[in-house]
């Protein structure tokens, strides 16, 4: 599996910690299968955010530092959509709640990075 490429430290810990949040969550709901499906889909996002860094400039630098939560964040509401039933309808409410907040938390915490390279 392909790690991210990260700004700085800073970048890395944030990023990291909604992630780990959202596969938490996932993987409590899913089978092994679909948990697995997800991390094939989330493997994309990296390497599509790994590949759009190597051309960052300062026009594009907010969408880089952000394109890991919020590509991750479409794909986990739409995965929650998919595998809801009557059954896991309040957890998956939940879940996409903390994630709500948590993604406003990193969109904030990342708005302070820098680039130093321009």
């Amino acid at each position: 599996m392909e790690k991210p490429i990260f700004a700085n430290t800073t970048h890395q810990i944030v990023v990291n910690d909604y992630l780990n949040l959202m596969l938490s969550f996932v993987k409590e709901i899913s089978s092994e299968t679909k948990y697995n499906n997800f991390k094939e889909v989330l493997q994309v996002i990296i390497e599509y955010h790994n590949s759009y860094g190597k051309d960052v400039n300062q026009g594009n630098w907010d969408d880089w530092l952000t394109l890991i939560p919020s590509h991750t964040s479409i794909m986990v509401n739409g995965y929650f959509a998919g595998i809801q039933t009557k059954r896991n309808l309040e957890a998956i409410r939940a879940y996409k709640l903390l994630l709500d907040n948590a993604l406003e938390m990193v969109v904030r915490d990342l708005r302070d990075i820098k680039n130093n390279n321009e």
